[in-house]
């Protein structure tokens, strides 16, 4: 436990000089580093400049209360991960914080026990998704040196994920729509099946066909480039597919 909360950087916002000072001097001697600000708008300043891992507010403050300070760190990151401290516990208050995506709500006074174990559940987290980010970019790294191009889409026929060879083929500069990009990839009037009488797209009889190599052509600049389709699917554990894609181009 130790280990993990020693690795937080956590702003703490209160105040309540008679409450601030003595949750200052437990918090200090546990996490990495401790911002602290007497209000919301002072605790804004400072998530902008240290960018910490966790945030502990209080509700009501002056100048800018929590909830205000909160909305405006989730529009800078909407995965800041916030715990909220009141002594007030209405429904109403407690509907707000959910609504705004807080992620623990404690009730004052504060529990030390119960706020150590709740930093230490969202730093679990913290440190989960960032392991998460780091096997995705290096997955990235891993697809974009690859020499043909490759996409995935799932069941409700929306683009997961593409290498950067697709983004340059297909002259995209990002994924930023997965459906309206599998859309586009469906309808393209630039690419032919080729040996399939059927009258469907290649994007359908990939859907038809999973794990079905077949070629296409694909008009590219006034010049036809063969490919052959190699699709692959995966069932998830929950039952869902994903579907690999990759083309490789013919040399002819």
């Amino acid at each position: 436990m130790k280990e993990l909360l020693s690795e937080i950087n956590l702003l703490y916002v209160e105040d309540d000089d008679l409450i601030r000072p003595a949750l200052q001097r437990v918090l200090e001697r546990r996490v990495k580093n401790l911002y602290v600000a007497e209000n919301g708008a002072e605790g804004y300043e400072k998530f902008l400049e240290f960018s910490p891992d966790i945030i502990l507010t209080d509700i009501k403050m002056p100048v800018m209360d929590g909830i205000e300070m909160s909305k405006k760190i989730k529009v800078k990151n909407p995965n800041a991960s916030i715990i909220m401290a009141s002594a007030h516990s209405e429904s109403a208050l407690l509907l707000e914080c959910i609504e705004i995506g807080i992620n623990d709500y404690l009730l004052k006074p504060i529990q030390k026990d119960k706020l150590l174990d709740m930093l230490l559940t969202n730093i679990k987290s913290i440190l989960f998704n960032r392991e998460n980010i780091r096997h995705q970019k290096l997955l990235q790294t891993v697809i974009d040196l690859q020499a043909s191009i490759i996409f995935s889409y799932d069941q409700s026929r929306k683009t997961l994920f593409t290498n950067k060879l697709f983004l340059d083929f297909f002259n995209k500069e990002s994924l930023s729509n997965g459906k309206l990009m599998f859309e586009e990839l469906r309808n393209s009037k630039n690419v032919t099946l080729l040996d399939i009488k059927e009258d469907i797209s290649w994007i359908d009889y990939m859907f038809l066909y999973p794990e079905k190599d077949f070629r296409i052509s694909i008009n590219k600049n006034n010049i036809d480039i063969i490919f052959i389709v190699k699709t692959k699917e995966i069932i998830q554990d929950d039952g869902k597919k994903i579907f690999v894609i990759t083309l490789v181009e013919l040399k002819i």
